[in-house]
C-alpha cells in the first residue's frame, strides 16, 4: 500500500494487520504533541478499507517511550460499530504495541 520513509518506520495497526505508512516523522511527532486527532488522517484509508466509512474518530491515548517508540490509539466509529486503530513510529512496531499494552494495562 505505502512505503516506509523512516528508519524504524511509521505503521498503521488496523484490524490486526500492520501496514507501512508514508509519513514524515517530524510531522507525526508534531501532531502527536499539538493535534493528536490530526494523526488519524494517516489511518483513515486503512480503517475505511477494513470497516467502511468513518463517521467519527476520537483519541484514546498517545504513548511514547524512547525504547519502544510512539503509539497513538484511536477509536473510529460508523453505523456498524467501532474499530480501534493505532499509528506507530518504531523500529519494532510489535515491541511498541506490546509495551503500550503493558503500560496501559490493556493486555498482559
Amino acid at each position: 500500500m505505502s512505503r516506509i520513509v523512516a528508519v524504524g518506520g511509521v505503521w498503521a495497526y488496523v484490524c490486526d494487520v500492520l501496514y507501512p505508512v508514508d509519513a514524515d516523522v517530524a510531522t507525526v511527532f508534531a501532531l502527536a504533541e499539538e493535534d493528536p486527532l490530526g494523526l488519524f488522517e494517516y489511518l483513515r484509508p486503512f480503517v475505511e478499507e477494513c470497516a467502511g466509512e468513518v463517521e467519527s474518530a476520537e483519541v484514546k491515548g498517545v504513548f511514547f517511550s524512547p525504547e519502544a517508540g510512539l503509539v497513538a490509539e484511536f477509536v473510529a466509529r460508523n453505523s456498524r460499530g467501532a474499530v480501534s486503530a493505532k499509528l506507530i513510529y518504531s523500529q519494532s512496531p510489535e515491541k511498541a504495541l506490546a509495551t503500550y499494552y503493558r503500560r496501559a494495562g490493556n493486555r498482559p
